[in-house]
């Protein structure tokens, strides 16, 4: 089993507004997704971010965060067909710094759940250059806790299969979560938010009850 796949992985010292101790239906979450120009994390620019706020597996579905970006760089046709964030609707978006700021405000307090989300943060921290250390939230990554839970479940015939199928389609099937592509930040984040209760149900049932025990299963 690699490394951090491990329950009893070592995580890294948490920011002082977060308590390890404190248990899983108490936290604060900050479900997040982004589009981006492309995937490629050497020259990829944020277009669009979406968020939803969840308190433990409650999802507060009137606490919602959705911008478009305005990176100011030429947004490729082909992604175009993927997020239908056409040059106009970008070029009506805001700056980058701003969108930042108004994230940052919003995810105050709350360990960011994504799923592959160590994509969107490093996109967002890339955004932030210098000031990358202000996105310093904890994050949970959806695919990684499904990995775990199923390396840590009885085995089945099929786990190699059900280890290849992680994405956000694959598993909202799994988790039987209503689940339609969109390549919509905002829409996505809430598929992702649903997918989060399933998962936080059965983390529970394993006995992952803190967030520091979370940390050890899903940090991204």
């Amino acid at each position: 089993m690699p490394d951090w796949f491990k329950f009893g992985r070592k995580s890294d010292v948490l920011d002082g507004r977060f308590s390890k101790d404190t248990p899983l239906r108490e936290v604060r979450y900050a479900v997040v997704d982004t589009e981006l120009t492309s995937l490629d994390t050497k020259t990829n620019r944020l277009l669009s971010i979406g968020a939803i706020a969840m308190d433990g597996p409650k999802i507060r579905m009137a606490e919602q965060f959705y911008t478009v970006v305005n990176p100011g760089v030429h947004v490729p046709a082909e992604s175009v067909l993927i997020h239908k964030l056409r040059p106009n609707d970008v070029e009506q978006g805001i700056a980058p710094t701003r969108a930042l700021a108004e994230l940052r405000e919003f995810i105050a307090g709350r360990v960011v759940v994504g799923h592959f989300v160590q994509i969107d943060m490093k996109a967002l921290r890339k955004e932030l250059g210098d000031q990358q250390h202000e996105l310093s939230n904890p994050a949970i990554d959806t695919a990684r806790a499904h990995r775990w839970i199923l390396q840590n479940s009885p085995w089945r015939e099929d786990l190699e299969q059900q280890m290849a199928n992680i994405s956000l389609a694959g598993l909202a099937k799994i988790y039987d979560v209503d689940f339609h592509e969109a390549h919509h930040a905002l829409e996505d984040a809430f598929v992702t938010a649903r997918l989060w209760q399933k998962l936080l149900e059965k983390l529970s049932s394993m006995k992952v009850t803190t967030l520091g025990e979370l940390l050890k299963v899903g940090k991204a």
